[in-house]
This record gives structure tokens, C-alpha cells and sequence, in this order.
């Protein structure tokens, strides 16, 4: 059975930033083709919110080595209902 997590997705560069609401606290997934990044678990929308971005931001600066210019806010929308599915079996 799968269960998916309500939250907000967000494009930084081409990393794909997710924030997922799971019972009392936020998990902080990024993505990008050959790239998967687990950020710390938070305990507000806010606080994942900012972590996904500094993570993004450094990812790009220190992993990439690309000349990207810091975008300096993301539009955070909706998840969709099958953006993060979580399996419960």
C-alpha cells in the first residue's frame, strides 16, 4: 500500500527540492538525473524549507563546480498526490 506525504516541491537549477509532512516531523529530499540528497529531517515547514535551499545552494557551489549564480528564492507549490509515495506494507 502506498501512503504519500503531503508538502511542497520546488526547482533550484536542476536540482528537484521536495519538503514532505510525516506525522510531527518534515523530510527534505533533493533530486536531479544520477543525484538523490537526503536532508536532515526538520520540525517546521519553514525550517525544511530553508534547509532544502542551503542544501541545493551548496550542492551546486561545492559539488558541482558549475558557474551557477545563487538563485536567491524558490516557488514552493503543492505536492501532487504521487510526488513522494512512501510504501506501507
Amino acid at each position: 500500500m502506498f501512503h504519500s506525504l503531503s508538502g511542497f516541491k520546488a526547482q533550484y537549477h536542476s536540482l528537484t527540492l521536495l519538503v514532505g509532512s510525516e506525522f510531527n516531523e518534515w523530510r527534505v529530499l533533493l533530486y536531479a538525473p544520477g543525484v538523490t540528497i537526503q536532508g536532515a529531517r526538520q520540525f517546521s515547514e519553514a525550517k525544511a524549507k530553508e534547509h532544502a535551499l542551503a542544501v541545493a545552494r551548496s550542492y551546486v557551489q561545492d559539488e558541482t563546480h558549475q558557474d551557477l549564480p545563487a538563485l536567491p528564492d524558490v516557488e514552493w507549490v503543492p505536492l501532487a498526490h504521487d510526488d513522494w509515495l512512501i510504501w506501507r506494507g
